[in-house]
Formats: structure tokens, sequence, C-alpha cells
């Protein structure tokens, strides 16, 4: 019996289906928890999707809904968790930031808190801000369901996920692929000999070993594109971001820095794209201060107050917009870093916009 979890795209990331199958590839070993009462039950979660992905599950442990992360999971490998026989299961997903594109998460609507270390536990009933996390909206499993498999709209499978994701990361690596089909034609076994020479690696490298080399080369190019934004201010800040795609323009926000912390709104080269900022710092009384611009016409786009993603950047205020002057970033390279200080900041009208 399968089943589809569907969740909308937000600012920073998209999302994709889910599905849960009766059946899927073999798993590493199993992940025991100690903490577990009464008669247990193996939980397969299996990704047959392009993305190296991290999940989070929750589960009840010690008799308290307890969410746990992050684990690692290749495509096309599955990992067995150890779970209660009967109660509550949720599960969140969500690609790891080598890939181009934005993070993709595979959600639904049960909000739990997770943090950004590698391995982190938190109660269902804590407060994510008292404790430094964040929330992600976990996805209801079915009780006892044996599998849970993380998919995309290219239903791909277990095997041909596997050269779904070696597609994708050559593409984030650099490497000129135009299609992500999951299937092994001329291009992808040539582009992948050209990686293998590239990375000073034996002509046999395969499976794992190969995908590590393709996830540190596709990681080591996203450092060097896109915009990164470093918060060298006293309060937090957030960003949006504007583009121009094709002949429209895009706006996109809010993307979080607290006081020195930095955040990628863009991570896809820059060249070509006309990109824009614009900043909101967070004031801790009267109105958010909005960032400078230095241009004589400021560019101005569509902003709002939540979570928003704008096509076009006219009639702005027609369709329930609010609109701010962004600041034009340098696009002559395929990466840049700025640097954002209290002096980068003003005090907006009053009807200026509050984040």
């Amino acid at each position: 019996m399968a089943a589809a979890v569907h969740g909308g795209p937000t600012a920073a990331q998209d999302s994709v289906p889910i599905e849960q199958a009766e059946t899927a590839s073999a798993s590493d070993a199993p992940i025991t928890d100690p903490t577990l009462i009464g008669p247990t039950t193996e939980w397969q979660v299996c990704n047959e999707t392009s993305y190296v992905v991290r999940t989070s599950s929750a589960f009840l442990r010690s008799g308290r809904m307890i969410a746990k992360g992050w684990d690692e999971l290749l495509p096309g490998r599955c990992i067995t968790l150890i779970t209660p026989q009967t109660g509550p299961r949720f599960l969140f997903a969500e690609s790891l930031d080598l890939h181009q594109g934005g993070v993709r998460e595979w959600k639904g609507t049960t909000p739990l808190c997770v943090a950004d270390e590698a391995d982190f536990e938190s109660d269902a009933t804590e407060d994510c801000r008292l404790t430094n996390k964040t929330s992600r909206d976990h996805f209801a499993v079915r009780p006892g369901e044996p599998v849970t498999k993380l998919v995309e709209p290219g239903d791909y499978g277990s095997e041909r996920s596997v050269i779904a994701a070696q597609q994708r990361l050559l593409r984030d690596a650099g490497y000129d692929i135009t299609r992500i089909d999951g299937m092994a034609g001329r291009k992808t076994s040539r582009l992948l000999r050209r990686f293998r020479d590239d990375a000073s690696l034996d002509s046999g490298v395969s499976g794992e070993p190969l995908m590590r080399a393709l996830m540190t080369a596709a990681a080591n190019r996203q450092a060097g594109i896109g915009l990164e934004v470093c918060n060298q201010s006293s309060a937090t800040l957030w960003a949006a971001v504007a583009t121009r795609e094709d002949t429209q323009w895009r706006s996109r926000g809010w993307w979080q820095a607290t006081a020195g912390e930095c955040t990628r709104p863009l991570d896809i080269p820059l060249t070509d794209t006309e990109a824009h900022l614009f900043a909101i710092q967070e004031a801790p009384e009267g109105p958010d201060l909005r960032l400078r611009t230095s241009a004589t016409t400021p560019s101005q786009f569509c902003i709002a107050e939540a979570r928003f993603d704008a096509l076009g950047n006219d009639m702005c205020l027609e369709q329930g917009y609010t609109v701010a002057s962004f600041r034009p970033i340098p696009t002559d390279m395929p990466g840049a870093r700025v640097r954002l200080s209290d002096s980068d900041f003003a005090t907006p009208a009053p009807a200026g916009l509050r984040r």
C-alpha cells in the first residue's frame, strides 16, 4: 500500500513528494536504542532520490516523543531503525547543501525541534527557541509501517537513484550534465571517466567511494559560487534576494543570520543573474532597520513579512506585497560574499516593513 505526502515550497527550499511502500533495498545494520519500552520492530527508511539527504526521526522513547538526528542517507541506501511496534512515528528529511538549487525537504505538518549539529535529540514538549534549535515539519508514518521510501517525481527506484545521484553530483561539481534521468548513458559514463581522471581516482573506483568523491567535489564547488551574506552587525538580520530568470524577475526571502553568522541565499553561479540583495536588521525597540542602497535610482522588488517567492517586480502592491529597494550585487564572478555591519542599515519611514 503506497501513500504520498506533498508539501508546498518555501523561500529557501522546495518540497518533493514522499512515498511509503512495503519493500526496499538492502539496509545497513539496525540502529538500536536502549530507551525503547515494550516490543520493538524494524523500520527501514530508504532514499530513492537523486539527492544525498539527512533524516530526523521521532517516536516514543522512554514514554516520550523524542526526535533524533541526523542520519545521513546516500541515494539507493536504507537505514534501519528499531522502533516500538505500536505508537506514532514521524520523519523529516532534507537534502545536503552541497547540491545546487537550495535545500529540498520531505516534510509534513508536525513541528518538532532539530539542531544543526550532526547528533541531536529533542523532546516534543521543548520550546525550540529556548533550546537553541529550529522547528522542522515532520510527516506522520503509519504505525508498524515496515518501510518508508523518499522519492522524487522521477520515481527512480533504488538502482536508478544511484545513477541519478551521480548525474546530479557531476552537475553540482561543474560537469556538463543537462539531464538527470537515472539512465547510464554514454555521456554520463564519459563524464564519470573524466571525473575519475580529474580527481586522480583509479579507473575502477565505484560505489560509495565514488559517491563520496563526487560529494567532496560538489561541496568544494558550491563553496565558490552563489551569494554568501555575513552578519557583522550587532543584531540578527534577515536577507532577501532578487534575480532575473530568463526574462522575468524573481524575489525571495527570508534567510536568517544571527550576529557573527553567515547565510547563503543563492547557491547558483551569479553570472547572468543580475542579483540584488535586501536585508532587515532586527531592532530591540521601534521599527526594524533596512539595508541602505547607494544607487541613485534604487532597484525595487516585491517583499512580504512572511516567507515569500514573488515573480515580477511590478504591481507588487496589487499582489499583496510591499516594495523595497534592493542593492545590486557584482555578478562578474560566480560567487560573492557580502559583509553587513550596523552602518549598512538605516531606520525606515514610518510605514516601513517589520519582520
